[in-house]
């Protein structure tokens, strides 16, 4: 028996760091898709959603427009989306969005805007921040990819969720034909 109770009362914020998330199935395969929307769901489960963030940059890694169109889509969809400008061309890396992510998590639990954080990324950059919203009485949950997570972030939630085990994946055409619109093309996300 486990000592962490699951509420259906439960209030939940979802905090995805988008390009954490998609770099992981890009390791596997360049043809797979995330379904952000049936991922959310899925994580929130019969508990209520308050909110769900999709943090990431604004464009320098993949083109500026079809980056744009993916944020209004999330944002079409529910989505909060936290876009930063911070990169570093050198390295090709973006910067500042795992701090606003982290902030964002320890902002809402100290305002007791949620009882349940479930942050959606590997990055074991999170500990501190989970560690502090968990200090403040609020239960973390960490799902991420089975070959892309820190062991460390694993045994510091509360409940981790293998991506892998869940339907959230599927494959989209390479090599697209006239039928297919540019956005369908260009987006990492399904309806």
């Amino acid at each position: 028996m486990s000592l962490i109770s699951f509420d259906s009362d439960d209030r939940v914020m979802i905090f995805i760091d988008v390009r954490n998330l998609m770099s992981s199935v890009r390791k596997d395969s360049s043809f797979a898709k995330i379904d952000f929307v049936f991922t959310a769901r899925h994580l929130k489960g019969p508990r209520k959603l308050v909110a769900a963030y999709a943090f990431d940059s604004k464009g320098v890694l993949d083109s500026e427009e079809s980056t744009r169109r993916f944020h209004d889509y999330l944002r079409y969809k529910g989505f909060r989306v936290v876009a930063r400008d911070g990169y570093d061309a050198e390295n090709r890396q973006q910067k500042e969005v795992d701090v606003a992510m982290a902030c964002q998590m320890v902002v809402h639990a100290l305002k007791d805007n949620y009882d349940v954080a479930v942050v959606v990324s590997g990055d074991r950059d999170f500990i501190p921040a989970i560690q502090e919203v968990q200090a403040a009485g609020k239960r973390v949950e960490v799902a991420a990819f089975e070959g892309s997570f820190s062991e460390e972030l694993r045994r510091v939630a509360d409940v981790y969720i293998d991506l892998d085990k869940l339907p959230i994946l599927s494959m989209r055409n390479p090599y697209p034909d006239e039928t297919e619109t540019e956005d369908e093309c260009d987006t990492e996300e399904s309806d």
